[in-house]
């Protein structure tokens, strides 16, 4: 079947491996003229790795991966809010997220991706869909198959679906990379919640870390995009050590700034001759460190049921067993945010409270559906 898939991210890459894999006449296109990710670390769940299975590119992502086995939450005075034990049996992973786009890649021969290659509209058919390129020089092509994976701002999804826009969440996100950290509990991932914002740090391997601050703001916010390192330290100057020892260790530059969105779930990812997939499909807030996994997951099922099940019956069983679930990850991913995200002080000291006489067991049941997802 010939394939073509717009967009060379996480999902669009581990789709293109899977389905070249299983001898598809496959083509990936990609706006930029080469593939790097902006973003700094990422956490790749035991989820998305048992639906690997024994499938190389699950060694691969191991290889450079760091095993976290615990999610802390405390207050900026360092005190325990909840610990939560990660699900026995699996590896949940952290990764820099450039290192996991490269090893999916490397699954990925050269000659089936097309760099340059800004997709414009489409035009979808009972039997072909066409591509068609923003540049006049790059003619339209034809397609059994179109997947879009070109993120929260697709195109596609837009000629198809133009009422379905990213809706910003209230928040804006600093991240950063450090080297030569040495951070005491390293299978710990550690969030300090505050009424200024919220500070995420993150073990990576050899002694590497990524970080994230979290701020209620305005979309496009100037004041926050005037911020660099000086003024992250003075807002959290009052924040535990190890907050001041990783934010001393980030360098000036590489300060990665972006304001925080989301889409309406989707009543379905499927028209006609057109799959949407990742972002494309399900943009989440990343409150549940699922983005990159739940794509991941969408390449996976429908792989598997491109296998299984003749063409028609394939996508609808897509459908079927993708909406639903990332449904509830975007919804929970969402809640998670707004509880998180909370400044004012009398909501603040009740939320911790709440979060403190939680038992553990029952923080660790909520991500336990993400585990009991079919592969087909």
């Amino acid at each position: 079947m010939k394939i073509g898939i717009v967009g060379a991210g996480i999902g669009g890459l581990t789709t293109a491996a899977l389905l070249i894999e299983q001898g598809h006449d496959v083509k990936v296109f990609e706006q930029k003229q080469d593939i790097t990710e902006i973003g700094a670390g990422i956490g790749i769940g035991g989820n998305v790795l048992e639906k690997l299975g024994n499938h190389d590119l699950a060694k691969g992502i191991r290889n450079i991966g760091h095993e976290i086995e615990q999610m802390a939450v405390l207050d900026d005075k360092g005190n325990t809010l909840s610990n939560v034990k990660l699900k026995k049996k699996t590896v949940n992973l952290t990764v820099k997220r450039q290192d996991l786009v490269d090893v999916i890649q490397s699954y990925v021969p050269s000659q089936y991706l097309y760099f340059g290659h800004r997709v414009e509209t489409i035009e979808s058919e009972p039997l072909k869909v066409t591509l068609k390129f923003e540049s006049q020089s790059q003619a339209d092509e034809a397609f059994d198959l179109c997947i879009a994976a070109d993120g929260i701002h697709s195109n596609v999804r837009q000629s198809i679906l133009p009422d379905s826009k990213p809706i910003y969440r209230g928040y804006t996100v600093f991240r950063g990379l450090v080297d030569d950290v040495n951070i005491k509990e390293e299978q710990v991932a550690k969030e300090y919640w505050a009424t200024k914002g919220r500070v995420g740090i993150v073990p990576l391997l050899n002694h590497q870390a990524y970080w994230f601050i979290s701020i209620n703001a305005k979309a496009h916010d100037a004041k926050y995009k005037a911020f660099g390192k000086p003024h992250l330290q003075a807002k959290f100057n009052h924040f535990p050590n190890e907050v001041r020892m990783i934010l001393d260790k980030q360098s000036e530059t590489n300060i990665l700034l972006h304001d925080i969105y989301d889409i309406q779930p989707l009543k379905s990812f499927v028209y006609q001759r057109v799959v949407l997939l990742g972002d494309a499909a399900h943009a989440m807030t990343p409150n549940m460190g699922q983005g990159a996994g739940q794509a991941m997951e969408d390449a996976i099922v429908l792989a598997n049921c491109l296998a299984q099940y003749d063409f028609d019956e394939a996508l609808q069983r897509y459908d079927k067993l993708r909406v639903k679930h990332t449904k509830k990850v975007i919804k929970r991913s969402r809640n998670i945010g707004k509880i998180a995200q909370k400044s004012n002080k009398l909501l603040v000291a009740l939320r911790n409270f709440v979060v403190k006489i939680m038992p553990n067991q029952l923080a660790s049941a909520q991500t336990k559906f993400l585990y009991k997802t079919k592969l087909k």
